[in-house]
């Protein structure tokens, strides 16, 4: 019960937060909490070779995340690429991973579960907890990485979905500020000013944004004094 208010508690408080990377170091916070963890991260994968931690309770777990790409291996990196969820309870000795285990085990750490962060059809990296001790985790701590890791895959859905809009309205505002500039210059209506981008658009084979925002800078170039 204790662990169904915490989770509780930390929805509310991810509501409230108005930006992924606050949203991201609240969820590693609350898995390091919950899981009695001593180190917590969220891994991003832009390949097999190239990651980034936009959030992490120590930069050792920054590091944990490179040896990975580093060795091609790893509980973090194969939740992302194999099945959702993996826990090892003595990383040193684990075949699964037989460099990356001793060199985590270098840098203090023996237990760790990786879990996915995925919507249907997007993947996004992986929600990494790890602890000094071995035999730290039980599979129900797995079960609530995968609750914890699901927070974390709706606020990069949440800013993904954010992000559509905007560039949406300032692609309507700069095709807007374009018909605008159109209807002075040439004494026409609002429809005759988007037919004539469209035209241009069509012929030059380019974005509608791209002839609105080509338009503008001629503008302001032309505005601009001489010299300036």
């Amino acid at each position: 019960m204790e662990i169904h208010r915490t989770l509780a508690e930390m929805a509310l408080e991810l509501e409230q937060d108005g930006d992924v990377p606050t949203m991201l170091d609240r969820v590693t916070h609350y898995a390091r909490l919950v899981l009695n963890a001593d180190d917590a991260g969220i891994l991003l994968l832009h390949s097999r070779s190239k990651v980034e931690t936009p959030a992490a309770t120590t930069e050792r777990v920054d590091r944990a995340h490179q040896l990975q790409v580093d060795f091609d291996e790893g509980p973090c990196l194969d939740a992302i690429t194999g099945q959702a969820t993996y826990l090892t309870n003595d990383a040193k000795n684990d075949q699964r991973w037989p460099q990356w285990g001793p060199a985590a085990a270098d840098l203090g750490i023996n237990s760790a579960v990786g879990v996915r962060l995925a919507s249907r059809g997007r993947g996004y990296g992986s929600l990494n907890v790890y602890a000094d001790r071995h035999d730290a985790f039980t599979k129900t701590d797995a079960e609530v990485a995968e609750m914890l890791a699901a927070h974390a895959t709706a606020a990069f859905a949440a800013a993904e979905r954010l992000e559509g809009v905007v560039t949406a309205l300032e692609t309507r505002t700069t095709i807007a500020q374009a018909q605008g500039i159109l209807m002075q210059k040439f004494d026409i209506d609002a429809d005759a000013a988007f037919q004539f981008l469209k035209r241009i658009s069509q012929h030059e084979n380019r974005r509608l944004f791209s002839v609105a925002e080509a338009i503008i800078v001629q503008r302001e170039a032309n505005g601009r004094p001489s010299g300036a």
